[in-house]
């Protein structure tokens, strides 16, 4: 299967993201941007089926403004992701480890380059789950 790098950003773009988080792959490889949840699943599953999987996805998590002020009411120290009426990067990545399950994929290289503390916990705690669940399947 080919791969591709996916960046999942309601803004950035990588070489943005270099300023702060200084991943020599933000810069050195080419990345298919997507903007939302529904672009996120649309792109993946329209790859796959084409014969393309990521090798690397670096994640968001907040992708509308109302994400970052519901991230704002706890200084971004936790995030509530059944409070939001739009999905959040931590959904997309939800989605993304039951596609892999699914399908029975390895997963790729995963990064998280928010700002949002409380959502990048969450979403490192997802993996982290995922991975012991798989451990125990094996």
């Amino acid at each position: 299967m080919k791969c591709y790098n996916l960046f999942l950003d309601d803004e950035r773009v990588p070489k943005g993201v270099f300023l702060y988080k200084p991943e020599p792959v933000y810069v050195e490889q080419a990345w298919t941007i997507v903007r939302s949840y529904d672009k996120f699943v649309n792109k993946i599953t329209e790859k796959y089926i084409e014969g393309y999987f990521p090798c690397v996805i670096s994640f968001d998590h907040d992708l509308i403004r109302e994400h970052y002020l519901h991230g704002a009411l706890s200084r971004f120290e936790k995030f509530d992701e059944t409070a939001v009426n739009v999905p959040t990067g931590w959904h997309c990545l939800k989605w993304f480890l039951k596609f892999c399950e699914t399908q029975d994929l390895i997963l790729p290289r995963i990064m998280f380059h928010s700002m949002n503390l409380g959502g990048t916990v969450n979403m490192t705690a997802l993996i982290d789950e995922y991975k012991a669940k798989r451990n125990k399947d094996v």
